[in-house]
C-alpha cells in the first residue's frame, strides 16, 4: 500500500535528526559517499547537478551508450565501448536499451579520498553493493515525491502516457516508492528545488541545517 507523503515527512524528520545526532557523536567527520535513491521522475538527476554547482561531486559510471547532447566524458559519464566497459570491471552493473552501466571502484577510492562529500544516483540493487564495498562511508537519502507530481512531470517533459504509466507502475512494483523507510535520511522534493539542495546540503554537513 502507498504510504501518505504527510506520514512520511513526519517520519523523515525523526530519522534525519536520529541520524545528525550520530554524527555528532563521532567526532571528526570522515568522507562519505551520499546515494540518492528514489523512483524515476522524483528529481535525482537534477538534485545531483545542483548539488555539483555546490562543489559536491557525483561517481561517475562507465556506459557503453552514446553521449547524449551536452553530455561530457568524465562528467555525466565515462562513454566507452564493450571492450573497455570490460577493462574496466566494475564491481556493479546493469543494462538497460542494450547498454551497459557500471560503477568502478577505482572511481568511488578517488571520490572518497578527494572530498568530503560525494554523490551517486542509484537504484536499490546498485546501492547494496556499494554499501559492501565501502559500509558506513556510505548513506543513502530517499527523495520523497508523490505519484502525482511524478506524472506531470513525466507528462510536462512530453512523454506519451502509456509510458509514463508503465514506468510508474514498474516502480511501484518494485517497491521504489517505500525505500524511504529504509534510507539514512528522507528529503522531500515537491517544491521549488533551490530548498530540497539546501536540505541535502546540510545533511552532508556543507551548511546549517534548516527547518
Amino acid at each position: 500500500s502507498h504510504i501518505p507523503i504527510s506520514y512520511a515527512v513526519f517520519c523523515l524528520k525523526k530519522k534525519n535528526a536520529r541520524a545528525q545526532a550520530r554524527q555528532s557523536e563521532e567526532g571528526i567527520p570522515i568522507n562519505k559517499v551520499y546515494a540518492l535513491i528514489g523512483p524515476a521522475g522524483s528529481g535525482k538527476s537534477a538534485l545531483v547537478k545542483e548539488l555539483r554547482k555546490h562543489g559536491v561531486p557525483m561517481l561517475v559510471s562507465h556506459t557503453t551508450r552514446p553521449a547524449k547532447a551536452g553530455e561530457q566524458h568524465g562528467v555525466d559519464y565515462y562513454f566507452v565501448n564493450g571492450e573497455q566497459f570490460a577493462q574496466a570491471r566494475p564491481f556493479e552493473r546493469a543494462s538497460y536499451k542494450g547498454y551497459l552501466f557500471g560503477m568502478t571502484k577505482e572511481e568511488v577510492t578517488q571520490k572518497l579520498n578527494q572530498y568530503p562529500a560525494s554523490t551517486v544516483d542509484i537504484d536499490r540493487g546498485g546501492y547494496e553493493q556499494l554499501k559492501k564495498l565501502i559500509g558506513d562511508r556510505l548513506e543513502s537519502i530517499f527523495i520523497l515525491v508523490d505519484k502525482e507530481t511524478i506524472f506531470s512531470r513525466f507528462m510536462m517533459n512530453g512523454e506519451k502516457l502509456e509510458d509514463v504509466k508503465a514506468r510508474i507502475d514498474y516502480a511501484e512494483a518494485n517497491g521504489e516508492y517505500d525505500n524511504w523507510q529504509v534510507a539514512d535520511h528522507v528529503v522531500k522534493n515537491t517544491g521549488e528545488v533551490d530548498r530540497a539542495v539546501l536540505q541535502l546540503l546540510a545533511i552532508m554537513g556543507r551548511v546549517q541545517p534548516i527547518d
